[in-house]
């Protein structure tokens, strides 16, 4: 399984360069999204499942950049150059290593505590 309940590294979608200044209008996405006039939609579920998708990115995205900025700010203290330092690189691992573990962590006690509830009747 991979980070954040998804699949593997396999499964994600390939990443885009946005560096270089091209932009992609929202037509080029069209294809991708669910269309209300599509005959193929039979129910709501298929845009929930859409909505509950991109809901889920979004949670991903901000993690990401926030994890991103609290080792930027805690790691690299001096001009930032082309490359990283020994020092930085190790901070970097070291800070993203610290909130994985106690991601993993929390996300153990809300399920073992979710279960307790279960099984106690209560929820």
């Amino acid at each position: 399984m991979g980070w954040f309940g998804g699949g593997s590294r396999e499964e994600t979608p390939p990443s885009r360069d946005f560096s270089d200044g091209s932009t992609t209008s929202f037509e080029d996405l069209s294809s991708s999204a669910p269309s209300s006039s599509s005959s193929s939609m039979g129910s709501g579920s298929e845009l929930q499942d859409f909505s509950m998708a991109i809901q889920q990115q979004m949670i991903v995205q901000k993690v990401i950049s926030k994890l991103t900025d609290e080792a930027f700010h805690k790691c690299i203290t001096s001009k930032p150059s082309d490359s990283l330092s020994g020092s930085q690189v190790a901070c970097i691992h070291s800070t993203v290593n610290k909130w994985m573990d106690t991601n993993e962590f929390m996300m153990g006690r809300l399920a073992k505590k979710q279960q307790q509830q279960q099984q106690s009747g209560g929820y």
